[in-house]
């Protein structure tokens, strides 16, 4: 007489958030990119119900589009059972959103996104130090040359555009304080002229 043999099935062992916080870090020092290893999660990747809502593959291609639109931001920060930690990201455009893997150390952006810095701050000219500017079509268009920023379009995660009366000052004359690297430049703050780099201009006198 033959024994009957019992296969034993085992559940699919999930792992649980343990800690998910508001990063409290400087927003500018948040900016990330991603590395196109790891896919994007709208929960922590291991944890169940995880289901990925962009490819590593899309996220390569966002990490090396070279459009500002495409920067990332990372603002939560989750950890697990098991030790991983998560970041919850958005692209600056907010067109992808989630979770993504950091690594296994809080204290450095590793794994599925590095640390970016959007721009970089240039030195003036002598000559451009001791000219005066003004904006060539002063408009309320969103489109980086009539309208200015408090930083440079698209290199912080919601940036701020520029107050009514900052619009009205445009008309003045202004100096150029610093031209940055970057996609794009208020009074006191950023337009973008002729040229592919952005400037900062700040009213004479003040």
């Amino acid at each position: 007489m033959g024994t009957a043999s019992m296969q034993a099935v085992s559940a699919k062992s999930y792992d649980h958030v343990v800690s998910n916080s508001v990063m409290t870090t400087p927003s500018t020092s948040r900016n990330v990119n991603f590395t196109g290893i790891y896919p994007l999660y709208n929960k922590p990747a291991d944890v169940k119900g995880a289901r990925v809502v962009a490819t590593a593959a899309t996220l390569d291609r966002l990490a090396n589009a070279n459009v500002s639109t495409d920067n990332v931001r990372a603002y939560r920060v989750a950890e697990t059972n098991s030790g991983s930690v998560y970041y919850k990201v958005v692209t600056f455009d907010g067109q992808y959103r989630g979770w993504i893997y950091g690594g296994k150390n809080k204290a450095s952006f590793n794994g599925g996104v590095t640390a970016y810095t959007t721009f970089a701050s240039q030195n003036l000219s002598a000559v451009q130090q001791g000219s005066t500017y003004k904006i060539a079509n002063p408009g309320t268009a969103n489109d980086g040359k009539t309208v200015t920023y408090q930083s440079p379009e698209w290199t912080q995660y919601k940036v701020a555009g520029q107050s009514p009366t900052q619009r009205l000052m445009l008309n003045q004359f202004s100096k150029l304080t610093k031209p940055v690297r970057g996609p794009v430049k208020m009074i006191n703050g950023f337009t973008l002229p002729m040229s592919p780099m952005p400037i900062r201009l700040l009213m004479v006198g003040s």
